[in-house]
């Protein structure tokens, strides 16, 4: 008998800052919950399987996000695309809506991704940066940053910055961690296998403090080799986080 579902990739883009995160909550605006809405009242169904790529946490931004859901209803990918935007928020966009193979998930099929992470690194407040970057007015240390930084790349056990998550893999390959400065706006940029919950956000809490002189470059290595989330408690502001690519 054939199989009538029909599996939909979408590519979103999505600012963060008026949702919970990711992850579907009762009552509260997600990135998931409105997208559930929009594609129950355009297939007529009450609930679809809708997988996210990441469960970003709340006022983090998405350059880029796949997701993907199965119904056994089928509307050209071109009509799903303009009705989707027609009923969403103005802050999520679907980019792009393709149909692809039932076995494939979102989440699962991720190869690697890069996120960017922006500081704004200034005395004066930028209010066209208002929630898109993390102001800090104390004068930061590159060079420091930067070395502590090069003790992250490569293939480490990264338990000491993340949430505890249990079933997930904490060796994890870290390909590069990049820091740019231009004006007064810093960003850093990086690339992995896989990430844990609150990792980036720890990496760059803990970067900033090095930047700052409390911490020594020498010292995230041995934060690292701990393997114990107590010793980075640092949380750099989500919304300063972007998830810019992800790869297949």
């Amino acid at each position: 008998m054939e199989n009538l579902y029909k599996n939909y990739l979408l590519e979103l883009s999505f600012l963060g800052t008026p949702f919970h995160g990711w992850q579907y909550q009762p009552n509260i605006p997600t990135i998931q919950g409105e997208l559930l809405k929009a594609i129950g009242k355009l297939f007529k169904v009450e609930w679809v399987p809708l997988v996210g790529c990441s469960r970003t946490d709340a006022g983090v931004h998405a350059e880029q996000f796949f997701a993907n859901f199965k119904v056994d209803k089928f509307i050209e990918p071109y009509k799903v695309l303009k009705a989707l935007n027609g009923m969403l928020p103005r802050e999520i966009v679907v980019k792009k809506v393709q149909l692809v193979d039932l076995s494939f998930n979102a989440r699962f099929q991720a190869k690697g991704k890069i996120y960017r992470y922006l500081i704004w690194n200034s005395k004066i407040r930028n209010p066209f940066l208002l929630d898109r970057a993390w102001h800090i007015t104390y004068d930061l240390n590159l060079e420091k940053i930067k070395e502590a930084a090069s003790y992250l790349v490569g293939k480490h056990d990264f338990t000491s910055f993340a949430k505890n998550e249990e079933g997930r893999n904490p060796v994890i390959e870290v390909e590069y961690l990049t820091l740019q400065k231009e004006g007064e706006l810093i960003e850093l940029r990086i690339k992995a296998t896989h990430f844990l919950r609150y990792m980036v956000r720890r990496i760059v809490g803990t970067l900033v403090e090095v930047g700052k002189g409390n911490l020594e470059p020498t010292d995230v290595k041995k934060i690292l080799e701990a393997k114990d989330p107590t010793k980075a408690p640092f949380n750099a502001k989500p919304h300063g986080l972007y998830l810019h690519r992800v790869f297949y």
